[in-house]
């Protein structure tokens, strides 16, 4: 079937992240529930997906250039979806990976998104979440730590190896408005007293027209690590064993049922700094894309950082708090 040939949905919403903003917990939702949508009117498309992966990556992969040789292949799989769930009743299509923010940034790649998914819709929104920077620094750290990235102590390490653009909120949204227009920009700020009911996936749904269920359990994906774990993992990232996926995910799951101490690897004074870098841009980026009933600004304040990193606990001491046991 030609794709261009296929019944349009109506509306597309691409949620582009950004990372560190509860996208998983958005994906894993709507994947769960995708059945249950279709008949609501909206479809999670599957076809965009690796295998059971509820993260739409192939459109990342798209973007970046390294699906050429499979997109006329992709884009009938992805024409027939859209046909099936248009006949089903389904009005808008839910499209979410958070590596369109982390590895799309230059014109040519928005546009290559925007080539493979325009013959499909008649209207496209970009939906972009927005975190503190100096607070997305410290999470990117911790995820960095649990997928044994890095060995190093101090989150500001994670700046020169993801880039400005990635922590740059107005350079993202004018990179994408440039191409899908800036009133089809929606810019949400991801701080728990500014998402309705406190929730990621009731902001997410109240975005795309989804009524909320208030009956849902809500449920935390990425919880960030307590200081014990971290440090923990960071002797592992150091060892002969860092590979050992199996040992990693035993240790954060220990790590997890055990607690600890929530310390991020962050000062108080470089957090502070750190944010400081984009001051001009947050004040740019509220003024041109946040609707000013929901922020003005990012809620202000340091509290959630140490005065300065403890040092790391001695191992017996870690493993006998993660573990729970004598050793």
């Amino acid at each position: 079937m030609n794709p261009m040939h296929a019944e349009k949905i109506r509306e597309c919403v691409v949620h582009i992240g950004s990372e560190k903003t509860g996208t998983t917990s958005i994906q894993n939702f709507f994947a769960r529930n995708r059945d249950a949508l279709v008949e609501r009117g909206y479809l999670f498309p599957r076809s965009l997906a690796h295998g059971n992966d509820p993260v739409h990556l192939r459109l990342s992969e798209i973007g970046r250039g390294r699906g050429d040789a499979e997109r006329s292949g992709l884009a009938a799989a992805f024409g027939r979806e859209c046909d099936e769930a248009a006949r089903a009743g389904a009005r808008t299509a839910i499209i979410s990976s958070e590596f369109l923010h982390s590895f799309i940034r230059t014109p040519a790649a928005v546009t290559r998104v925007h080539k493979f998914l325009a013959p499909f819709f008649e209207r496209m929104r970009i939906v972009y979440y927005a975190r503190r920077q100096d607070h997305l620094l410290a999470s990117m750290h911790s995820t960095a730590i649990r997928g044994g990235y890095t060995t190093s102590r101090s989150a500001l390490t994670v700046y020169p190896a993801k880039g400005h653009h990635y922590f740059d909120h107005m350079e993202v949204c004018d990179l994408w408005s440039a191409k899908f227009g800036a009133e089809n920009l929606v810019c949400r700020i991801y701080e728990r007293g500014r998402l309705v009911n406190e929730d990621i996936i009731d902001d997410f749904s109240s975005v795309v027209g989804l009524p909320v269920d208030g009956t849902r359990a809500r449920v935390a994906s990425n919880e960030s690590l307590s200081f014990e774990t971290a440090s923990l993992l960071l002797l592992l990232n150091a060892s002969v064993h860092k590979d050992n996926k199996e040992l990693r995910r035993k240790l954060v799951a220990a790590g997890r049922k055990r607690g600890g101490s929530k310390i991020p690897l962050l000062t108080k004074a470089d957090a502070e700094q750190f944010l400081s870098k984009f001051n001009d841009s947050n004040r740019a980026f509220f003024s041109q894309y946040v609707d000013r009933a929901l922020a003005t600004d990012f809620s202000a304040g340091f509290d959630a950082f140490p005065e300065t990193i403890p040092d790391p606990p001695p191992a017996r001491q870690i493993l006998k708090l993660v573990f729970g046991a004598e050793l």
